[in-house]
């Protein structure tokens, strides 16, 4: 005796469809995720970089002592890996969209010169937020 099946006309093929539907979002949430994009987890680290002192002497009320520098940054994990490398413009400024998390910014010196130089500089960027640092490079004039 053959067992009787009911199969209606809106649930015919809809598990195959189901199940293809489940394994596309799958695939797309996996490709977010590993672009950094997934579910608002970046942030933007924005600056600017300048050098100073620009001339031996400063005079009370002359220009400021410092310049817009346009310099080459590394961005790394606390861990020492590099995730990215920034440039500032010559206007100093620099911006990178980047995982929320814990940096280091470690700007690079001009190859075989002692200056200009500067510090690293941590930072913490916050997810959906801009966070703003000031990279100061020392020109060595005194």
């Amino acid at each position: 005796m053959e067992k009787a099946r009911v199969v209606s006309k809106n649930t015919a093929g809809s598990l195959p469809r189901v199940l293809m539907l489940v394994a596309v979002t799958i695939v797309a949430a996996a490709l977010l995720a590993a672009c950094g994009v997934a579910g608002g987890q970046t942030g933007i680290l924005e600056g600017k970089v300048t050098l100073g002192p620009v001339s031996p002497v400063q005079q009370v009320g002359g220009p400021p002592g410092t310049r817009p520098y346009a310099a080459t940054l590394d961005v790394e994990t606390l861990g020492g890996d590099v995730v990215a490398v920034v440039k500032s413009g010559s206007d100093g400024a620099f911006s990178a969209r980047l995982k929320a998390g814990s940096y280091r910014l470690v700007p690079r010196a001009p190859e075989g010169r002692p200056f200009p130089r500067a510090a690293p500089l941590s930072a913490t960027v916050l997810a959906d937020r801009t966070v703003k640092v000031t990279i100061a490079y020392d020109s060595g004039i005194r």
